[in-house]
């Protein structure tokens, strides 16, 4: 069952002077198992979107089901796992391995069931041993990137939602990050991106949800989003673009490195042939 977002508004502050809306009667749904991002300046109310998935927010109007019950409810939280923006904010155990263990155990689950969750989880997060008993204050914001994810993973959720997941982080740490959600999400769990640069995640996306003042100004997939928005192309499409107004006949609907390789070296043994 999905996400079921209908008829959601928010306002910061109701009832003060200072009271500002944030969203706008969004409506729109998220299927298990799909790839979801959803991009917009700042301010344009995608993070706060995300937190009304597991109930952190609750709408001013309207509401938000996940997997048929109410986003509020306890267990929800078990089912949509967050990582905001900055993962030291989610961090505050004395080791790696405890502020891992947290989540499940605050669930009720303990010994050798705890143990083999939470080393899973590490595990699966990319988490090296070498940093279980290490403080997590100690670590690099790559790594605290991953251990946030870790405890995230810990709790087993269908849905993961990601709040510019990428931001800070170098070109080697940001390709590890993507491969690792595109390795999660091929074992079926649901993933949500929110980012202000969408345009080098496409290639991951089943599809696209484009907010602009507090509401959903585009829902389609990612070659729809490219062609109908104004919005940036990602790199490895602007330059099958160029190859492509320089006479080779290659496809310019590319969003992947692997997608666009495969496709020049398609054209290549045309040529031999020929």
């Amino acid at each position: 069952m999905p996400i079921d977002v209908k008829g959601v508004s928010f306002s910061y502050n109701t009832g003060t002077t200072l009271e500002k809306v944030a969203l706008e009667n969004i409506n729109l749904s998220i299927g298990k198992g799909e790839f979801i991002l959803i991009g917009g300046e700042i301010g344009s109310g995608k993070s706060t979107l995300i937190r009304h998935f597991n109930g952190l927010l609750k709408p001013s109007t309207g509401q938000v089901i996940v997997d048929g019950m109410p986003a509020h409810e306890k267990h929800v939280k078990t089912k949509v796992g967050i990582l905001f923006q900055f993962p030291q904010n989610q961090l505050f155990a004395k080791t790696v391995y405890e502020d891992v263990a947290f989540g499940p155990s605050n669930f009720g689950i303990k010994g050798k069931q705890l143990d083999k969750r939470v080393i899973h989880a590490l595990q699966l997060a990319g988490v090296r041993e070498e940093l279980y008993d290490r403080s997590p204050f100690t670590l690099s914001g790559g790594e605290m990137r991953l251990v946030a994810i870790a405890g995230v993973l810990a709790m087993q959720p269908d849905y993961l939602l990601l709040d510019e997941p990428l931001s800070g982080l170098d070109p080697e740490n940001k390709n590890s990050l993507l491969l690792l959600l595109k390795t999660l999400h091929s074992q079926g769990i649901s993933v949500v991106i929110v980012s202000h640069r969408i345009a080098d995640m496409l290639f991951l996306a089943d599809r696209v949800f484009l907010m602009q003042d507090g509401r959903v100004s585009f829902k389609g997939k990612p070659d729809d989003y490219i062609y109908s928005t104004s919005s940036p192309l990602p790199d490895i499409t602007s330059l099958m673009k160029d190859l492509r107004q320089k006479g080779i006949d290659v496809r310019d609907d590319v969003f992947s490195i692997e997608d666009a390789f495969d496709e020049i070296t398609r054209v290549q043994k045309e040529r031999m042939v020929r």
